[in-house]
């Protein structure tokens, strides 16, 4: 296991199965939307998931719309932006072709993620990618990476979502 998620998991954010979870959904370059309050821990979820794809993809962690010209990239890395639409970069990130991204969604950065997944298959018709949905919550005052939810498009333009929930 990496040992940035292994950290997670030592701390009791994450469990054991969540973080190799977490770790082949990275392998198989598919993204990640961080989502939940900033005291829940989403900033450190978000700061290891980026650091995990930089040490073995080609990254580009973007500042403003700009940035998504970049095509010979694995992952783009959108950290939460201020003074931008940050649903509309989100939106164009995932109309890209080929390049995954990870994200977050906090009440800074409020957009609705299955709808921009529904708005993008609209504009591409594109169902390849699968995106991880990973919901940071607090349980007795302790921060912790409460579920994932798996979502994808089907070829009809469907979404399809399961629930990962944490073993308690």
């Amino acid at each position: 296991m990496n040992a940035m998620l292994k950290k997670l998991v030592d701390q009791n954010f994450m469990t054991e199965e969540q973080a190799d979870y977490i770790e082949k959904a990275i392998e198989r370059k598919e993204s990640l939307i961080v989502s939940g309050h900033r005291g829940w821990g989403t900033r450190p979820l978000i700061a290891t998931l980026m650091a995990v794809a930089k040490s073995n993809y080609k990254s580009l962690q973007v500042k403003g719309f700009d940035d998504l010209d970049k095509t010979d990239i694995d992952y783009l890395l959108i950290p939460g932006i201020k003074d931008i639409d940050f649903g509309e970069l989100v939106k164009k990130a995932m109309a890209i072709p080929n390049i995954s991204l990870i994200t977050i969604k906090d009440p800074e950065h409020p957009y609705s993620i299955f709808k921009l997944l529904r708005d993008v298959f609209k504009e591409t018709q594109d169902s390849s990618k699968t995106y991880h949905i990973l919901e940071c919550a607090k349980v007795d005052d302790e921060p912790i990476l409460a579920k994932i939810t798996k979502a994808v498009m089907d070829e009809k333009g469907k979404l399809i979502k399961e629930d990962i929930k944490r073993e308690m």
